[in-house]
């Protein structure tokens, strides 16, 4: 029965009420501190809280308890710096920052790590704007097309152009809604278009295969185990709608670098092989340099009570990125927990380079019944996963909206042409994230 002080409110009000108080008892039956963390940030009613999330560009206003378990460690050389002092900082030139009031940016000699989490770096923003921009610019229009898989490839018949540029032409008028090419074709709905479309796909492989270095003999024997096991690839549906290119550019959510990758058995692809972006390829290299030899203490003890410490021996010499991710976030999108470990050379970093809005990052243990640490991934922030954090469980619950840059925004320094890429980001977040699969 509703009390009396019930009858004031509004019949949703009170249905509402009703709801909770029936869902308080409730147990999931998948309770575990990771899972927990993640349905906190996933909430929107009751939003979530934010109280012990890591901030490394405001430990000021931390706890106590945040305080204690962050250490803010000097890089070993200069993001981005290079021998001849004439070549351009592949971070960007931050002379032309010198009067951006609103900008915030890192050190590039400046670093943190958690005590909790051995292996775990976090470098705060090093790009400049126009650097940001650069990199989000490739990820939409040349990362993003043939021969490059993504997860629209399965039912759409992509232009090999690429759908963004596809898009671009008819926002900026050179090409009318009315042209055929403005809607892209089912693959279950064209006949004989799926196979000529995997035919130039197979072409366009054997010509990067000469490309690439030559296969190691660890190579050879992963690729021998590969081929023994089935891939088969999901068919496509009739059943999804078709949209025209600025429509589905909304629906892009990932694409792979380098070593394509098979989602299913989550093994890579070693017969389909691409070149892997040189500019992508500079800032991994230059991240790797800088993080050679790092060494901090954790919270470990030994058996004799004495404080453990890590160090990032990984040999920056040994380093080449050969396969990446590019996610494509919208504002309601998450990444739930997950281990990637699908690389043989589980000893090299991961990389993570975040563009766009802010996200929350969970990242935990070797299980998920090890509660995960919270903490604020900002545009151009780079997270690193080496040593025993690289099998540590990590996701991404939430991405908060209005956190956008100014500098990202469409009509921000009266720059037409990122106009429409800034309209894109305007709802979005790009992760690039970059490993060593040997």
């Amino acid at each position: 029965m509703i009390s009396s002080k019930a009858q004031y409110k509004s019949k949703r009000q009170q249905k509402l009420e009703q709801r909770q108080s029936q869902s308080k008892p409730f147990t999931h039956s998948t309770q575990t501190p990771f899972r927990d963390a993640e349905r906190n940030f996933k909430s929107r009613l009751p939003p979530p809280n934010f109280d012990n999330v890591i901030d490394f560009y405001n430990l000021d206003l931390s706890s106590d308890e945040i305080k204690s378990k962050i250490v803010k460690i000097e890089l070993k050389v200069e993001l981005g710096k290079d021998d001849d002092e004439e070549k351009e900082n592949i971070f960007g030139d931050y002379n032309e920052l010198k009067e951006e009031k609103e900008i915030i940016k890192g050190e590039r000699r400046i670093a943190y790590v958690v005590k909790d989490l051995p292996g775990f770096i976090f470098i705060p923003n090093p790009f400049t704007p126009e650097a940001q921009k650069n990199i989000i610019k490739r990820c939409l229009k040349d990362f993003a097309k043939y021969p490059n898989k993504n997860n629209l490839d399965t039912h759409y018949v992509l232009p090999k152009e690429g759908l963004w540029n596809l898009h671009e032409k008819i926002i900026n008028g050179e090409l009318d809604k009315n042209d055929s090419r403005c809607v892209v074709p089912l693959k279950a709905s064209v006949t004989g278009q799926n196979s000529l479309y995997e035919e130039e796909i197979d072409a366009k492989q054997e010509i990067t295969q000469k490309e690439c270095p030559q296969k190691s003999l660890v190579e050879k024997e992963y690729q021998e185990k590969e081929e023994r096991e089935e891939k088969g690839e999901p068919l496509p549906s009739s059943g999804v709608p078709i949209l025209s290119p600025s429509e589905l550019i909304k629906k892009l959510r990932w694409i792979t670098l380098g070593y394509q990758y098979h989602w299913a058995t989550k093994t890579y692809h070693l017969d389909k092989r691409l070149p892997f972006p040189k500019d992508i390829e500079l800032l991994t290299t230059s991240v790797v340099k800088s993080i050679n030899g790092i060494k901090f203490y954790t919270n470990e003890t030994n058996e004799n009570n004495d404080k453990q410490y890590f160090v990032n021996d990984y040999d920056h010499k040994k380093w080449k990125p050969e396969a990446g991710v590019v996610n494509y976030y919208q504002l309601k999108d998450n990444i739930m927990a997950h281990v990637d470990k699908s690389e043989i050379n589980m000893e090299a970093p991961l990389i993570s380079f975040s563009f766009g809005h802010t996200c929350i990052f969970l990242i935990g243990g070797p299980t998920k019944d090890i509660a995960p640490i919270a903490l604020y991934l900002r545009s151009g922030d780079i997270s690193i996963m080496c040593g025993p954090c690289r099998t540590n469980f990590h996701g991404v619950p939430r991405i908060l909206e209005g956190t956008l840059p100014k500098y990202l925004e469409p009509n921000y320094d009266d720059d037409p042409e990122w106009k429409i890429y800034g309209d894109f980001m305007s709802s979005s977040r790009i992760n690039v994230n970059v490993r060593q699969v040997f």
